[in-house]
């Protein structure tokens, strides 16, 4: 069961909203609010687990949905954000609190159902793993490196060799990237077959030519590469659309 956060300042949309949500069965509280600095306080009085959070406020909040998102993942970064817009401008600047989904307006009562059975999932199995995924063991000639997963930006193979990035090293490994994502945690995404990303770290997808992208890390002058068949598999925890 999640408790979830929703932030929409029209009242019947609200409304709605709200009573769509409350129907789905994997959904124990819903806590709603019209305002961004009454949502904040109710993420840091409350443990919530999903925040639906409408883009668009009114002027006098001087608050978007974005900015809201920015402040509460500041001292819970574990909640998951889906963004509710009738705009899909918003991509880029929203990156930077890694949202998981949009809902475009109108709102859809199979979408809504969709994000919140999926998410369930995620929030089950992280709490299943526990907050954090043991740490992986390195062995290069005669050391042993520990590496937290929390500190790996992706992992790229080179032909038998499999390097971990992270920002201070790069570690080389004979174990295959199925054996490495089987040790991670569900913030890394298979985005190519040569590649695992850390969804947490990425700044910026850029696409570049014959309809492939380059993922860019947060203080990372190395690139991943993102397949076009994996971001179209992907693209709805990437982009509005």
């Amino acid at each position: 069961m999640v408790n979830i956060l929703l932030l929409e300042d029209e009242l019947y949309t609200r409304r709605f909203l709200k009573k769509l949500v409350s129907e789905n069965p994997s959904v124990d509280k819903v806590i709603d609010t019209p305002s961004g600095k009454e949502a904040i306080n109710f993420a840091r009085e409350y443990k919530l687990d999903i925040a639906l959070l409408d883009i668009e406020l009114a002027p006098e909040e001087g608050l978007n949905g974005i900015l809201v998102a920015k402040k509460i993942h500041d001292f819970n970064p574990d909640i998951f954000f889906v963004f509710i817009t009738g705009y899909s401008q918003y991509a880029i600047d929203s990156f930077a609190v890694h949202p998981y989904d949009y809902i475009l307006k109108p709102v859809k009562k199979a979408k809504i159902n969709e994000i919140i059975s999926n998410l369930t999932k995620e929030i089950k199995k992280r709490n299943d793993i526990g907050s954090s995924p043991p740490k992986i063991r390195i062995k290069a000639k005669n050391e042993i490196f520990i590496i937290a997963p929390s500190d790996i930006l992706f992992i790229e193979r080179q032909e038998k060799i499999n390097l971990i990035h992270t920002e201070n090293n790069i570690y080389k490994t004979h174990q295959t990237l199925s054996k490495l994502e089987e040790k991670l945690g569900g913030n890394f995404l298979r985005v190519h077959k040569s590649f695992i990303a850390n969804m947490d770290k990425i700044s910026r997808i850029r696409e570049v030519g014959n309809r492939s992208y380059e993922i860019e890390f947060d203080g990372y002058d190395k690139v991943a590469l993102m397949s076009r068949y994996k971001f179209e598999e992907h693209k709805h925890r990437f982009t509005p659309l």
